[in-house]
């Protein structure tokens, strides 16, 4: 009686309020890991985001759907197992954290077994970038800036520093940080909250824009894809790639809403940091949806004139001259390549060439590679029109786009599948939360969600010849999910049995 008096008053449902309760808890680890990360004292920073969480979830619970409410009592199997994911969820995030702001405790890594996954940290490039061109480097791309001749490792700070290949642009947010502070500790915390921030913005906002019970499936599933092994290691190693995607995805629900201004900066600055989300910039335009793909080619001629007026024109002409070519080729990735585990791990179309090349098939060169890969780039055409015309919304839309993210991601001449793997992860997850508990659907997308989560490790565990027989046909399989959200016609729209 006393709690149904408690929930009576607030107005709110028992269902509400844990999953608000659980959506602010996480935010509050990425919040805490940001201040501790500024250098405030752990206790105070514990301190501010326990005090906003409450209020927090509170202001969270009146906005959830009231869908929810009863669940516990009509599923109460899926209801306990979902708050077992939403624990796990924040205890794995709050255990990664304190690595975060603590290089010491790799123990806390997601992979500690894993001395590469535990060394490397991708924003170490665009910091090192960042110095290069502050002391008036001319090419920043070049190799040997990053490591040794001979692909000898450089580190800062105990980690590996990557090369950046980053478009000019990038080092406008990296100039920016840099003259912030030059603590790389600094860097890397507040990275690593700043992008969990987006990326969980961008899971709960798409469930929201769907809406109705495919979309609130869809809200309850992501601490699958939160959990998932590709997510929170490149959550820990800071690779833009998930940024990418997630800020891709929050543009076009920006345009949807009618926010074209809003989603046309945001599209312009992930696509000038990281090239592939560009493919929904063609997709805009073949759906004449003319103001937000003219706000979006605007914002990103002014962030263009911006970083020429900041940087000058040496990283531009470093990018086009000395960088584009070596990609196209490979050759900027020579150091790479060397390792066959590397190329095991590949997703990219480039990567499906190497990889029949190492299992003897002729003709395999690079040149074919970098052939096949211009071709890929024609056939992604021709994937934009036809998914530009599709008359669908909702979930299926949503589908379409994370294919098109995908897709245009594997152009590049290495997607390794530590960070591949998330728009599948969370594409996984949409259809899992429209086809619901459907059998034999629901049991190959959760065997889809497994084989996602499974990346090529640094050491080895088996013969190369299965782990490339294997790897490529993961790959071919999920880029062949890919295409079919979009080459597959349109149905009437459905929803999970087990939702509501």
């Amino acid at each position: 009686m006393r709690e149904g008096r408690l929930l009576s008053f607030s107005g709110l449902s028992l269902e509400r309020f844990v999953v608000s309760l659980a959506a602010s808890a996480l935010v509050a680890v990425l919040s805490g890991t940001a201040l501790v990360g500024l250098r405030l004292p752990p206790a105070l920073a514990v301190a501010l985001v326990t005090g906003a969480a409450v209020p927090g979830a509170l202001w969270l619970a009146r906005r959830l759907p009231s869908r929810l409410d009863g669940v516990l009592g009509r599923h109460p199997v899926l209801a306990v197992g979902w708050l077992l994911l939403a624990v796990a969820s924040i205890g794995t995030t709050a255990r990664l954290a304190t690595f975060m702001v603590d290089q010491t405790r790799s123990a806390a890594s997601v992979l500690p077994f894993d001395e590469f996954f535990v060394h490397h940290s991708c924003i170490s490039a665009p910091f090192q970038a960042a110095l290069l061109e502050r002391a008036g480097v001319q090419n920043v791309y070049e190799r040997t800036h990053y490591e040794g001749p001979r692909g000898e490792p450089h580190f800062l700070d105990g980690f590996v520093i990557d090369a950046f290949f980053y478009p000019p642009p990038a080092l406008l947010l990296a100039k920016g940080a840099l003259a912030l502070s030059e603590d790389f500790g600094m860097w890397r915390a507040v990275w690593f909250a700043a992008e969990g921030a987006i990326v969980f913005l961008a899971l709960l906002g798409l469930a929201c824009w769907i809406g109705n019970r495919n979309g609130l499936a869809a809200g309850l599933l992501v601490p699958v894809v939160w959990l998932s092994v590709p997510t929170l290691v490149t959550l820990q190693i800071g690779n833009f790639h998930l940024v990418a995607v997630a800020g891709a995805i929050l543009s076009m629900l920006a345009f949807e809403r009618g926010r074209n201004a809003l989603g046309g900066l945001v599209l312009a600055v992930v696509t000038l940091t990281k090239v592939f989300p560009g493919i929904l910039i063609l997709y805009l335009l073949f759906r004449r949806q003319w103001r937000s793909a003219g706000w979006t080619i605007a914002s990103a001629a002014g962030l263009m004139l911006l970083a020429l007026a900041v940087l000058g024109p040496a990283p531009f002409h470093a990018f086009v001259s000395y960088q584009l070519p070596r990609l196209s080729s490979g050759e900027a990735l020579e150091t790479v390549f060397v390792y066959e585990v590397a190329i095991a791990a590949n997703q990219s179309v480039y990567g499906v060439v190497q990889k029949l090349g190492l299992l003897g098939v002729p003709g395999m060169s690079g040149r074919t590679a970098a052939t096949v890969t211009w071709l890929y780039g024609l056939v992604l055409v021709g994937l934009v029109a036809r998914a530009a015309f599709l008359d669908v919304g909702g979930a299926r839309r949503a589908l379409v786009w994370l294919a098109l993210l995908q897709l245009a991601s594997l152009r590049s001449p290495f997607v390794p599948d530590v960070y591949a793997q998330f728009a599948l992860l969370w594409m996984l997850a949409l259809l899992l939360a429209v086809v619901g508990r459907r059998g034999r659907i629901a049991i190959a997308l959760v065997g889809g969600l497994v084989l996602a989560n499974l990346i090529v490790p640094n050491q080895k565990v088996m013969p190369l010849t299965l782990l490339l027989v294997l790897t490529l046909l993961q790959q071919l399989g999920f880029m062949a999910l890919c295409a079919g959200q979009i080459l597959r016609r349109p149905e009437g729209r459905t929803t999970p049995a087990w939702s509501g």
